[in-house]
This record gives structure tokens, sequence and C-alpha cells, in this order.
């Protein structure tokens, strides 16, 4: 008879599932006895952290939730700044865990892996934990599990399973009927809304990553509208930058910005107005909006935030664009001049201050990657410019390193990227001193042999911290710190390692990665290739 270890694994495989991330302990044997004869595959990183960044990355492209099997405590732990990235940007990650046994469960017996209280920890960094206290209890929390994850706001799900009960014979291992569907938009609502925009002359849309599984819902409801639509840095290439009315994740930049504020309509869907939304820059804050706010968000809790909607619309945001939509059309919407609006936004050269320096590396990055290309960006300096600079043709294509702001993502995230879509060529790009927190993921892309074109920006330290010091008159303190060789390094790891001397080089490099047999690092020099991009000390 199946244990219960082995049936959670009979569930994933009936939901769908065909990856899984984590490194194998002595408490997932039971979760690893039901792998070993499943279809599901099993990627192994050299670090938990790297097994919720995987995740993150296999999430965002292909709009499934990610998966990771985790060892009781230190398991969770190692990989909590990744699963609380996920909780910040809303990715739907399922984490499966074991717990210690039930007998010695916060009673402070010192058992191995032991937390003070694991539920209560992880309830922190996810939108719902679930303990499996019998076997019989498993397909049911499967069921919430993937009702949260698909049908409400996407966070992280955990659910334990304590070691005695997993080793326990299963009650049962089939799939639960759904629970339910993502949220419907009320229809007196969407009519109030569509009264609004059918008689607005300056309409715009702003779009968050709420939105991100939207796209054709968003391109007919700005064009019926004649809206130009801006964006979220999460929310990037929903509307593409190409499309007449796309303005690309300019919501912060100048001229949109207030455009945004002075429009007498404006459609914001599946935003929060974050901090991160808005690039830290000190002061910046959301437009103060003075026409007619209409927010369309499936989390209730975000509608009256930050911006309050004169008409919040609780929905899925397809559902609630293509409804919005077909009522504007009925009210005979045409959408007329929208597009010479967005031609006006996008030429006008204010706002950009700050991004310029690093418009060549931008440019050099949109050259190496084709249109169905992944960027996966790290906290650097480059990657802040180019989350505006970078034009974006789908969404999910430009992957962030997130509201949580952490170092490291980018390689981890670039793995996952392309196990979930292994057609599109992927490009991590990281600077040195955050490719250093998951550097030994280098090993996991080889043993998978992945063709990433992994981009290093050499700024030799904390080129970002530097800078900040240097402006607040603090005097440079631990911000030097770097590795010597990285193209050693790399191919201690196996990889291809070369150094791009030029920023024109880096297309054809990253063309010779792409066509590889494993990953490729291309090092490029801050000060060779952009003299201007270190302070002179």
């Amino acid at each position: 008879m199946a244990t219960c270890g082995e049936a959670a694994i009979r569930l994933l495989e009936q939901y769908g599932v065909d990856t899984v991330f984590g490194i194998p302990g002595v408490h997932t044997l039971e979760y690893y006895r039901g792998l070993a004869d499943s279809p599901i595959r099993h990627v192994t990183p050299r670090h938990e952290q790297g097994a919720g960044y995987m995740a993150c990355g296999y999430a965002r492209v292909t709009g499934r939730p990610g998966v990771c099997i985790l060892i009781t405590g230190a398991g969770l732990t190692n990989a909590a700044t990744a699963i609380a990235t996920a909780h910040h940007d809303s990715l739907p990650l399922l984490v499966l865990s074991s717990d210690t046994q039930t007998a010695d469960a916060r009673r402070g017996h010192g058992a191995l892996h032991d937390l003070p209280d694991q539920p209560a920890f992880m309830a922190t960094i996810t939108g719902l934990t679930i303990e499996v206290a019998d076997p019989a209890d498993l397909p049911d929390a499967f069921a919430r599990a993937w009702e949260a994850l698909t049908a409400r706001r996407p966070r992280p799900v955990h659910i334990s399973v304590p070691l005695d009960v997993l080793a326990r014979p299963a009650a049962g291992d089939a799939r639960l009927p759904d629970r339910s569907a993502p949220p419907a938009p009320d229809a007196a609502l969407i009519a109030e809304a569509a009264d609004i925009l059918a008689r607005a002359e300056r309409p715009m849309l702003l779009l968050g990553g709420g939105a991100a599984g939207a796209q054709a819902e968003a391109i007919a409801l700005a064009e019926r509208l004649g809206a130009p639509a801006t964006s979220s840095i999460a929310g990037r290439g929903i509307v593409p930058d190409a499309h007449p009315l796309g303005l690309g994740a300019t919501a912060t930049i100048g001229p949109v910005h207030a455009a945004l504020a002075s429009a007498d309509a404006v459609v914001a869907v599946g935003t929060e107005f974050s901090e991160t939304d808005y690039f830290y820059a000190p002061g910046f804050e959301p437009p103060a909006f003075t026409g007619d706010l209409i927010r369309i968000d499936i989390d209730p809790g975000q509608l009256q935030k930050r911006r309050p909607a004169r008409v919040a619309i609780e929905a899925d945001a397809a559902l609630a664009m293509a409804a919005l939509e077909a009522a504007l059309a009925e009210r005979g919407r045409d959408g007329a001049g929208g597009a010479e609006r967005a031609r006006a936004l996008r030429e006008d050269p204010a706002g950009w201050e700050g991004l310029e320096e690093f418009r060549g590396v931008a440019d050099a990055l949109m050259a190496a990657l084709p249109e169905d290309g992944v960027l996966a960006v790290d906290s650097t300096q480059p990657a802040y410019a180019a989350a505006h600079l970078w034009r974006s043709t789908r969404p999910n294509a430009y992957l962030p390193y997130g509201g949580f702001g952490t170092l490291g993502p980018a390689l981890p995230m670039a793995i996952g990227a392309k196990l979930g879509a292994p057609e599109r060529p992927v490009v991590a790009l990281a600077g040195d001193g955050g490719f250093l927190f998951t550097v030994q993921e280098l090993a996991t892309a080889v043993d998978l042999g992945l063709p990433l074109a992994i981009v290093l920006w050499q700024n030799h330290g904390y080129g970002e911290i530097l800078d900040s010091m240097e402006r607040a008159d603090v005097p440079p303190v631990g911000v030097d710190t770097t590795a010597h060789d990285y193209l050693r390094i790399a191919e201690g790891f196996g990889c291809r390692a070369v150094r791009a001397e030029s920023l024109d080089a880096l297309p054809a490099l990253a063309a010779e990665a792409f066509a590889g047999d494993r990953p490729t690092l291309i090092e490029v020099v801050a000060e060779r290739v952009a003299p201007g991009s270190l302070p002179v000390r």
C-alpha cells in the first residue's frame, strides 16, 4: 500500500505538475519514494534558495504553480527568501515539506531540523499554510492549495506533513473536484465603469503584474477605449511596447506619470501602486489621479488602498477586462485618438534622467535576445535601467528580481524559466555582487545541459550601494567585495566562459551561448564598456 508521501506525489501528477525542485533529505524520503517511479521531473539545485527561485522562474513563464519539495526546518529557512519574494510578487508557488514527528512538534525536544513553530513561521511568508495531521486529510489539503493558487490572488501555499504521517498508509490519492473558479465581475459595476469610460476624452490604462495572464483582453480593452497603456515593472509586456498604444513600463517616467495624473479616467488592473513599482525613487508617489479611477483586482483588499477607486471591481483581470470591453462596444466606443496620444508620450524626452548611461547595455541585451526571449535579472544597475528601457513583446518575458529586493535570483530564475519554456532563449543578468549569492547553481545548469547566456555585470562589488553611499555623503564601507576571476570560476563548474570586450560583441556571444550544450558566462567589465557607470573616488 502506498504511503502518504507517495500519495502526495500522485496528487501532484493529477494536478498537472511536471517539474519539482528540491534537495533530498532524510525527512523527505517518502516523497522521494513516490518520485522514483513518477513522470514528474525532479531538479536538484545546490541550495534550497535556488529551488525557490527556480520555481519562481518556472511559474512566471508558464503561468502554472512552481513546486518545491523541502525538508523540515532547515530546507524551509534556506528557501524562505525566495518564498517571501513569491509572496511579495504574487507568484503561485507550492511548497511541500515534511515536519517533525507529531510527538515532537512544538515541544522543544531538540528533534532534528525542528523549528519552534514551523506552521507559524511559514504563515508569515505564504498566503496559506496547511498542516496535514492525518493521511485522510491530504486530498483536501491539495484541493485547498489549488483553489488558493489558481482562483485567488496567487501567493505561496505551504503543505507540511509530519514524518510519522508521511510514512503512514495513504487513505486515498484521488484528486477532489475543483472548488471554485476565479471571481467574475459584478455586472452593475461593469456598467458603471463603462458609462464613465464611454464619455472619457483622455483615458489611460495602467497594468500591474496581476494582469499578466490577460494580454489579449488588455489589448482589446486598450484598443476599444483608445487608451495609451503603461505598466508597472511586473506588468511590462502585457500591451507590447511596439503596439501603437503601448508605453512599456513607464508609469514613473515624468510625462507618463503626469498624463496618468491628468487623465479624465484611468483603468488600473492588478496593481498595488507599490514602492517597488515606483523604482525606489525617494518621495516618489503614485499619480494623484484627478479623474475617475477604476480599479480591477482579484484581491478585494487592494481596491481602496493607496489610491481609492471610484469604481472598485473585485474580479479576475481577464474576465473583468473582457466584460468592460464588451460593455464599451455596446456603447459605441471606437477608440479614436489614443495612438496619437501614446506616440507623443513615447517621444517626449523628459523624465529619463539616470537611465541614459545604461541605455547601451539595454540596447545590447535587446539585440542579444530574439523576440520570444526571456531576460531574468538580479538587483544590479543595468537591470534597473532595463526595467524601463528594455522592450517587451509579451508578459513575463522580463523576470524582475522582485519587490522583496533580493540579491541572487537571476541565475536560478533563468534555470526555472528555461525548464518551463525550453524553446525560448534565456538570458540571466546579474551583477558580480549578487551573482555570488547563488553562483553554485551554475552546477545545476551544467547538469541539465541548459544553453543559458549568463551576463555578468562586473563592477567590482556592490556598485549601486556604493553610488548610494556617495550620494548620501557616507564614506564607502563594505562595498568592494568581489571575486577575482569569474571566468575561471565558471569554467570550474563546467560552463563556457568569455569576456565581452565591448557591448557590440554581446549579441554574437549570446547567440553562441543559445546554440551551445551548456551555460555560458559572459563577463562584461563595467568600466571598459560604460566608463560613466562607476563613480570617481
